[in-house]
């Protein structure tokens, strides 16, 4: 084991897997092997309150508390938990999902459009572009990671059982919201990248390092698509019920 030094920090890596603080050492969940992670939260409590749910765990942190919830779907238990804003903090839900014996994880929420599409546009990540700053904590540095394949044909797999028109893309993952520059945006559609979001590069690097398969749905809300104007439109409202039934019926596919 060794730390790779470098004159930028964010470049700088450590090859050992424990840390001085790991996941779990305030619990000792026993979650089923396969779970979700919804950025989203109206529809996880209309889900919880229409369906028969558990909640078999609480996450606590110094803005909130995220409960794990338990459900049942083609005869397979399903942990699922709202995910937080931001590679960092959806992370953290990620590391204690393992921690708790959680597997194979599937990702839903919205994305910001880079090409021309329709709002609530579905579309599965097969690659993350890593100009955010968690991915680096995980993995050595590079430029994308990919996601795992298994994840990514069996949303792909559901998306087409439901007769939904989706594409599979390289997204770029950023933790500047606020800085997705005309250049920018430019630059990063000239590479290939279809959608921008903020955790997946975080998430997909958590999961590969700690051996867990990890995928992700993702559904348009507003548009970058013209960098002159940028396009609200609804926020996506009204597609997240949607995401949320296919990362489930995806995880039970795994």
């Amino acid at each position: 084991m060794a730390i790779f030094k470098n004159q930028i920090p964010i470049l700088e890596f450590d090859t050992e897997p424990s840390a001085v603080i790991m996941p779990g050492h305030h619990s000792n969940y026993n979650f089923p092997q396969k779970a979700v992670m919804l950025f989203m939260e109206a529809e996880i409590d209309d889900f919880a309150a229409h369906h028969e749910c558990e909640i078999i765990g609480e996450f606590a942190t110094v803005t909130k508390s995220f409960c794990v919830y338990k459900t049942q779907m083609n005869h397979t238990d399903i942990a699922f938990v709202q995910a937080p804003l931001g590679g960092a903090g959806a992370v953290q839900i990620m590391e204690q999902l393992i921690a708790g014996g959680v597997k194979k994880i599937i990702a839903a929420g919205c994305c910001g459009a880079l090409v021309e599409d329709t709002e609530g546009s579905f579309f599965v990540p097969v690659a993350a572009l890593r100009q955010e700053g968690t991915s680096y904590h995980y993995l050595p540095p590079s430029r994308e990671i990919e996601l795992d394949s298994a994840a990514v044909n069996a949303i792909c797999r559901v998306l087409g059982n439901a007769g939904l028109n989706y594409k599979t893309c390289k997204t770029w993952t950023t933790d500047g919201f606020y800085r997705e520059t005309k250049e920018m945006v430019r630059y990063r559609k000239s590479e290939g990248c279809s959608v921008v979001e903020m955790e997946c590069a975080s998430m997909a690097a958590c999961a590969r390092m700690r051996g867990v398969l990890f995928g992700q749905v993702l559904f348009t809300a507003d548009s970058l698509a013209n960098v002159e104007a940028h396009d609200i439109r609804n926020e996506g409202i009204g597609f997240f019920a949607a995401a949320m039934n296919i990362a489930m019926e995806a995880i039970t596919e795994l």
